[in-house]
C-alpha cells in the first residue's frame, strides 16, 4: 500500500497525465520497478530465444535515422568512451546529455527512482518503430555506467544537482546502473502540434471530408502514424508538453521520450484512444505492417539488442501491444466500411 501511495504522489506531481493512470497501472509499475531494483537495477533476466525460427525481422528492425545507418549510431551509443555527463533541465526524471570521445552525443537515462521513467522502454519503442517500417525514433541501446564513471565525468554545471543524482539513480550492489542511451539529435524545434491550436489543425487534416494542403500531406501522414504508434505503445506522455519535436526544416516529426510507454492495459489510455478515434486517415503501409506485430516477431526483434541483460519488454507488455494492435485494426475496419478503403488508407 505504501508503494502505491508513493507512486500516486509521483504521478500526480507529474501533472494531468498521472491523474488518469489508475490503480492497475500503479500496481504494474510498482511490480516492474521492484524487480528492477532487486537485480542490479535491471528488469528480469532474458529468456533463451536461440531456438526460435528465423522470422526475417533482422533487416526490417534496423534501418536509418536522419540519413545515417542505425547500426553506425548504435555502435557509438553502445561503445564510445564517455567523457562528459550533463544533466538535462526540465522534466521530472533524470536525463543526461552524454558526450563521447569521438565528439558525438547521446541522451542517457539511468535506471532511477522516478517510476514514470523506465529506460528499457525507449529501446522497445525504437525496435518497434523499425519493425513497423518507420524511422522516427532515435536509435537506442542499453548502456551500463558505474557510479564512479558518472561522478568522475559529471559536467561542472551539473554538480549542483549531485545530491539529487545520487538519491535518484539506482545502482546495483556492484556500483553499476543499466540505463539507455539514444542518439542525440543535434538540432530540433517544437512542432506546435501539442498545443490546442496545433492539435486542432492536425485533427482537421486527419478527418474525412476535410482538405489537406498539398504541402502538408507529408506532415499529416506523420501525425497519423504517430497516433497509431502512441496507441500501440500506450504512451500517454506525448501531449503533456515538449514531446512533439521536429526537424529544423519542419519536415520530420521525431517520436522522442518513450520511457513512460508500454503499460499493460490492452485497451490503452483514454488519451491515446481519443486521439486514435479522431484519426480517420491512415498509412496503407503502416496498416499492413501491423501484421508483423505478433509475439514471436516482437520477441525476436527485441532479442536482437546486443548486451541487454534483461528482457526489453515483458511477456505481459508484449501481449498488451498485440491486444492494442487489434483495437487499431477494428477502428480502421469500421472506417473502411463507412468511407471506403481509398479514403481511409489515403497515405502511402
Amino acid at each position: 500500500m505504501f508503494a502505491e501511495l508513493a507512486v500516486a504522489v509521483v504521478l500526480t506531481a507529474a501533472g494531468s497525465v498521472g491523474a488518469v493512470y489508475g490503480v492497475r497501472h500503479v500496481r504494474a509499475t510498482v511490480a516492474a520497478r521492484s524487480a528492477a531494483t532487486s537485480a542490479a537495477a535491471a528488469p528480469g533476466a532474458r529468456r533463451d530465444l536461440s531456438n526460435m525460427p528465423d522470422l526475417r525481422v533482422a533487416l526490417e528492425s534496423s534501418g536509418t535515422f536522419m540519413g545515417m545507418s542505425d547500426e553506425l549510431l548504435l555502435e557509438r551509443v553502445r561503445s564510445q568512451p564517455i567523457v562528459r555527463f550533463k544533466l538535462n533541465h526540465g522534466g521530472s526524471s533524470l536525463s543526461f546529455r552524454v558526450e563521447f570521445a569521438d565528439g558525438s552525443r547521446a541522451a542517457w537515462k539511468p535506471n532511477q527512482t522516478n517510476m514514470q521513467t523506465v529506460p528499457r522502454k525507449e529501446i522497445a519503442a525504437y525496435r518497434l518503430n523499425r519493425l513497423l517500417g518507420l524511422n522516427a525514433v532515435p536509435p537506442a541501446a542499453p548502456r551500463v555506467v558505474t557510479r564512479d564513471e558518472l561522478l568522475a565525468h559529471l559536467h561542472p554545471e551539473s554538480l549542483v544537482a549531485l545530491p539529487r543524482i545520487k538519491a535518484e539513480t539506482l545502482f546495483g550492489p556492484d556500483g553499476r546502473t543499466i540505463g539507455t542511451a539514444s542518439y542525440w539529435i543535434p538540432v530540433i524545434k517544437d512542432s506546435g502540434f501539442d498545443t490546442p491550436e496545433g492539435r486542432q489543425q492536425g485533427q482537421l487534416w486527419l478527418t474525412q471530408g476535410q482538405p489537406v494542403p498539398p504541402d502538408k500531406v507529408l506532415m499529416a501522414a506523420q501525425l497519423s502514424d504517430l497516433a497509431v504508434f502512441d496507441f500501440l505503445t500506450a504512451n500517454p506522455d506525448r501531449y503533456s508538453g515538449g514531446n512533439m519535436k521536429m526537424s529544423p526544416d519542419g519536415k520530420q516529426l521525431f517520436y522522442m521520450d518513450n520511457t513512460m510507454a508500454f503499460y499493460v492495459d490492452p485497451n490503452g489510455f483514454q488519451r491515446n484512444r481519443d486521439v486514435l478515434q479522431r484519426t480517420q486517415r491512415f498509412s496503407k503501409s503502416l496498416y499492413s505492417a501491423l501484421d508483423k506485430i505478433t509475439a514471436p516477431t516482437l520477441e525476436k526483434a527485441l532479442s536482437e539488442e546486443i548486451g541487454a541483460p534483461y528482457e526489453i519488454l515483458t511477456p505481459a507488455e508484449i501481449a498488451a501491444v498485440i491486444a492494442r494492435r487489434q483495437v487499431i485494426r477494428q477502428h480502421v475496419a469500421t472506417l473502411v466500411a463507412a468511407f471506403g478503403e481509398r479514403k481511409v488508407l489515403v497515405f502511402p
